[in-house]
């Protein structure tokens, strides 16, 4: 406990500082050069380093010559917003008949360049000033934005062990002075419109360096931001507005301003950050490698895994072997089943998201029905090529578990209807009693579940996607014998006005013939 206090206060004072250090405020000059202590002459000649050899103290030289040295940033500026940024450097030492002046070198310790002056005093002021404490500003060390300097003072000459020495690190452009001063500093503002219609992103760029050029793109945002082709260049007299083309909807696509300054800060403008759903469509099947692949398009930490529809349609039930957790690459599965209940579960942020890419356009290639009579369960898969399949009965303690009570194998040479029984008392059924079925001869496969009372007598449960076509064309069958019959019975009613005409015509016609004979015979 006392270790996490420490941990906690040794975090809280280092954020402190970090804040103290970048709101300190940054001194403004117009013009920079050597000064010191009032009455006391000096000159200011700049030499290449103070790297000399140096001298054994005399008895007569004070213990403690230099007293101080104090280093602070300060920014020299032409205009408004046209400053550099220099180190102010003040050191305090006691005067001595013995020191005839100082050196002052400032060394960057990212570029290992260094800075020397030799400041030099007058002789008729050792008395006057001896044994009094006196100070040497010097205010002119080019520096740069978040530079580590290490500031050093010595005597001339030069005494061993007589020496100042202290580091200091220029402020960032989080610091306010420094940030809205120094060019390569400002990012600019940054605006946009989204057009999702023609996927384009209109982009509007103010407060940047005057008299540069600034460039503008659209990059994925992963460790660095990945150029995605797409940029435009605004020069001093161009319209401030751009168009950019986007090609998909991602949540690390992100619009990145800067400006054409050497080492200029960039900005980033993600428009789609909240567009997570998008990430987890780009799933891909190979159908010769039994392959189901996910590559993410961008960065995140999701753990991944297969999953198979219950009876409810809405609880993906985990697949236990199947987990990568915390993913930053491709994930591929092999040897799967691509059945149209098997799908892949993200979940990131306590937040789940199911995508089942074989529920269109593949039919599932195998299926299992149950019957059940006289405490016995028949158990039938029908497959579309040889398998290895295994039947459980198994009780349901939670929603996503099924404890097994027994089980059976079932070996499919080739395609057709496979079945096993499994003796099952009828008073041992109840609502968590269920049936599984699931192929043993892939990596991954989904389980067909079947729950309730099915085992009572004469009572027979199949999966819906196996009784729909039997459904279909039992109705067209039904549709067409009634059309048939319709047909008939309207083509027999129309028939009959016919009937009754030609049966009167030949009546009549015997008649006459008849009559004919009659006359002939007189």
């Amino acid at each position: 406990m006392h270790s996490y206090r420490s941990y906690r206060l040794n975090c809280f004072l280092t954020t402190l500082g970090l804040l103290i250090f970048s709101s300190q405020a940054v001194e403004y000059i117009t013009k920079c050069g050597l000064r010191c202590s009032q009455g006391l002459q000096c000159k200011r000649k700049n030499i290449t380093s103070n790297y000399r050899s140096c001298l054994k103290q005399p008895p007569s030289l004070p213990s403690k010559i230099l007293e101080d040295l104090k280093i602070s940033t300060v920014l020299k500026c032409v205009k408004e917003k046209e400053c550099s940024i220099l180190l102010n450097v003040v050191g305090t030492l006691m005067l001595n008949e013995h020191i005839r002046g100082v050196e002052i070198c400032s060394l960057s310790l990212s570029t290992y360049q260094s800075q020397c002056i030799s400041v030099k005093f007058n002789r008729n002021d050792y008395k006057k000033f001896t044994a009094q404490p006196v100070f040497i500003e010097y205010d002119c060390f080019s520096t740069s934005m978040a530079d580590y300097n290490s500031v050093a003072i010595k005597t001339i000459p030069h005494y061993c062990d007589v020496f100042l020495k202290q580091e200091h690190q220029v402020e960032d452009c989080t610091n306010k002075d420094i940030g809205r001063n120094i060019p390569s500093c400002m990012v600019g503002k940054l605006d946009y419109e989204i057009n999702k219609y023609q996927k384009t992103l209109s982009v509007q760029v103010s407060d940047f360096p005057e008299h540069h050029a600034y460039h503008v793109r659209l990059c994925l945002k992963w460790f660095i931001c990945e150029d995605m082709g797409m940029s435009a260049s605004i020069k001093e007299d161009d319209p401030k507005n751009v168009t950019l083309q986007y090609t998909q909807i991602l949540p690390c696509l992100c619009i990145e301003g800067w400006s054409v300054l050497p080492d200029a800060r960039r900005i980033q403008l993600c428009p789609f950050k909240n567009y997570t759903e998008e990430l987890w469509n780009e799933l891909t099947y190979n159908r010769e490698l039994q392959e189901l692949s996910w590559q993410p398009s961008c960065p995140v930490d999701v753990v991944v895994n297969l999953c198979w529809m219950g009876e409810s349609e809405e609880n993906c039930i985990d697949i236990q072997n199947s987990f990568h957790k915390k993913v930053q690459q491709k994930v591929t599965y092999s040897r799967i089943d691509p059945h149209p209940k098997l799908c892949m579960k993200f979940t990131m942020d306590k937040r789940s998201w199911v995508r089942c890419p074989f529920v269109y356009g593949y039919l599932p290639g195998w299926n299992m029905s149950i019957a059940g009579q006289l405490n016995k369960l028949q158990l039938t898969f029908v497959t579309q090529d040889k398998a290895e399949f295994k039947m459980a009965l198994c009780n349901r303690t939670t929603a996503n578990n099924c404890e097994p009570i027994k089980e059976v194998h079932v070996t499919a040479g080739t395609m057709g209807a496979y079945s096993a029984v499994l003796n099952f008392p009828n008073d041992e059924c109840d609502s968590n009693i269920c049936v599984q079925g699931w192929r043993t001869d892939i990596e991954y496969s989904v389980r067909m579940q079947f729950c309730g009372s099915f085992c009572k007598e004469n009572h027979t449960t199949a999966s819906p996607r196996l009784l729909w076509p039997v459904a279909i064309t039992a109705i067209l069958l039904i549709t067409i014998t009634l059309l048939i019959y319709s047909g008939y019975m309207l083509f027999t009613v129309l028939q009959q006005p016919y009937q009754r005409v030609f049966l009167y015509s030949g009546q009549l016609s015997r008649s006459i013939n008849t009559d004919v004979k009659g006359i002939s015979q007189l």
